[in-house]
């Protein structure tokens, strides 16, 4: 054993391997010293200098890079560990909204304003290498082909890239010189693109056409630019505005008038004045004299009071509050419905908040015809679902759906403060597939729309 070999065993414990291969692994590791779970994984030592760049950055939705490790040619990079999902991975069961759209666009062109302020094009932006938490927070991974913007540079000097998510110029294609930022925010357009689906017509529609333009003098220029676009992308019509807007409108008919404004009675004309006169002389009313021509003064007549309330408009200490413009955010969602609790125990034992549940001792369990490892007869899952939301929820359904399984159950009313539970039979599920990982996701629908979601995703432990 070598002092590098001694030096990896002393500090850290092996917990799983996401990947191996002759080209490189990817293992999740538990470091002994910092007590924390760990990504290690190995990448090309010309990548060190990008690795180095990104060690000194301080971005929420980059990962963390701790260590850097050379060893017999090739780089080990030791960074933090996500506890999530791919968008790749989260969107198998799942329709990606409006509101979740804007809000993993906005914490994307975090990410890249950041890259790109440090020159550093990610070049491999696509649904796979893009994490997502349990609190939709947006993680960008993998820098495994990014490179260093050069400007007298022509093309890039390694084509490489993910069809169907890099831009033309990635693959040398056109004459369009190298990669830039510009290629970056093609493949992020591309991205989400394919996660809303082809038919999609909705309020980011020109802003991804705009994102995926061919040319890239066609695209937006920069992120910052981008995230201007999505954030004054046309929204839906608030029907409130137009309570608003004509509550206003009345209001500034009947507000008294300057004498500027007033519109004068012809001269020629004896128009008596409608209100009582300030000086009434035994209840008759009092001639009007026409003003002096050469005067041209005279006194407008006061317009009668108008009751307020007969009309029906609110003094403004009763008018109501207007929603606010912007729609509510995903968070926001979140919170009005993280009062309805759901918990997932697996053969008794409570799973906890983490997305990820390791599975060991699975090396004994059945196999199905393409070597999928299978859960056991008599395993099952248990669902319990509590309601504190201060509402009852309306014919809620629960969706849960587990490899290519899928199955709804109608549940009856469920009321506030009340609970119900769902057991889930998962013997000869899929637990994982050959490579990769298993899911089990579950829905909570109330009045035929998603409520809450609930997601795991398990990982066989060697």
């Amino acid at each position: 054993m070598n002092p590098l070999e001694r030096y990896l065993g002393d500090t850290y414990d092996l917990v799983d391997t996401l990947k191996s291969s002759e080209q490189g692994f990817v293992v999740v590791v538990y470091d002994k010293r910092a007590k924390r779970l760990c990504t290690m994984k190995q990448r090309q030592l010309s990548s060190l200098p990008i690795y180095k760049t990104l060690k000194e950055l301080n971005n929420p939705h980059v990962p963390q890079i701790y260590r850097l490790i050379e060893r017999d040619g090739k780089l080990i990079v030791v960074e933090e560990h996500i506890d999530g999902q791919t968008l790749e991975e989260f969107f198998i069961y799942r329709q990606l909204d409006e509101a979740l759209t804007e809000k993993i666009l906005l914490q994307l062109c975090n990410a890249l304003e950041v890259l790109h302020e440090q020159n550093i094009i990610h070049r491999d932006l696509k649904p796979s290498n893009i994490m997502l938490t349990e609190e939709n927070f947006v993680k960008l991974i993998d820098f495994g082909i990014a490179r260093f913007f050069k400007p007298d540079s022509t093309a890039d000097t390694e084509l490489m890239g993910t069809r169907g998510y890099a831009p033309p110029e990635q693959f040398g294609l056109f004459d369009f010189g190298q990669t830039d930022r510009r290629s970056d925010i093609y493949a992020l357009g591309m991205t989400i693109k394919n996660l809303l689906g082809e038919d999609y017509d909705g309020r980011f529609k020109k802003v991804l056409d705009k994102c995926t333009a061919l040319e890239p003098s066609q695209r937006f220029q920069s992120v910052e630019e981008l995230r201007r676009a999505v954030l004054s992308s046309k929204r839906p019509f608030k029907a409130w505005k137009v309570i608003v807007a004509t509550l206003i409108g009345v209001a500034i008919f009947f507000l008294p008038r300057t004498p500027d404004e007033q519109t004068l009675p012809p001269p020629e004309e004896n128009i008596s004045a409608p209100v009582e006169v300030s000086k009434p002389q035994e209840n008759i009313p009092a001639p009007v004299e026409e003003p002096k021509p050469q005067e041209k003064v005279f006194d407008p007549p006061t317009l009668p009071q108008v009751s307020l309330p007969e009309l029906n408009l609110p003094t403004p200490s009763q008018t109501p509050t207007p929603p606010p413009i912007n729609p509510p955010s995903v968070q926001q969602e979140e919170e009005s419905s993280g009062e309805v609790e759901m918990k997932l125990y697996l053969n008794g034992e409570l799973t906890g908040k983490e997305h990820m549940v390791y599975l060991s001792g699975w090396q004994d369990w059945s196999r199905d015809k393409y070597g999928q490892v299978l859960f056991p007869d008599g395993w099952h899952a248990r669902l319990l679902v509590t309601n504190h939301s201060g509402k009852d929820l309306i014919n809620p359904s629960i969706e849960v759906n587990i490899g290519n399984d899928k199955k709804k159950i109608d549940v009856s009313a469920l009321a506030n403060g009340q609970s119900f539970e769902l057991e889930i039979p998962l013997g000869n599920k899929l637990a994982s597939p050959e490579k990769g990982s298993g899911h089990l996701q579950i829905i909570l629908n109330s009045e035929g729309k998603p409520a809450l979601f609930l997601n795991k995703t398990f990982r066989l432990v060697k």
